[in-house]
């Protein structure tokens, strides 16, 4: 299964949604905010389109169980963030976190379950685990 929450956020301070380090440091923060494990680096994005006007920052982290993305757009006062995982987590944790950060109460919020076909278990098989560990430690010896 794989869970998908989708944030509009409105009436958001222009200026922190301008704030590169700012949503920087949100997409470090989100993670453990919702309970899930960072394994990339915060990729930003300054967005330049033929509208000026639709100019903004765009970025992600993956996760380990999918991703979390932000687009902001300062001109309007809005942002989006997703949050994928195949990991069940806190959306009202996740709503307060995006509230704090951008100092808004007008929230959107879309929730929506998928990949409910998923041959993914809840917990591993802990034999085909064990083999995996093992699998990945030869492999770090190698390098």
């Amino acid at each position: 299964m794989l869970v998908h929450l989708m944030l509009e956020l409105y009436g958001c301070d222009r200026q922190i949604l301008s704030d590169e380090s700012r949503l920087r440091h949100v997409l470090e923060e989100y993670p453990a905010r919702v309970d899930m494990e960072k394994v990339s680096l915060v990729h930003l994005y300054q967005i330049e389109t033929s509208n000026p006007l639709d100019a903004g920052l765009s970025g992600f982290v993956v996760i380990a169980q999918s991703h979390i993305s932000l687009h902001a757009w300062p001109e309007y006062g809005e942002a989006d963030i997703d949050i994928c995982s195949c990991k069940e987590f806190s959306q009202e944790d996740a709503i307060a976190f995006a509230k704090q950060m951008f100092r808004t109460d007008d929230v959107e919020a879309h929730f929506v379950v998928r990949g409910t076909r998923s041959l993914r278990p809840e917990s591993p098989d802990p034999e085909r685990y064990a083999a995996a560990m093992t699998k990945r430690a030869a492999r770090s010896a190698v390098r």
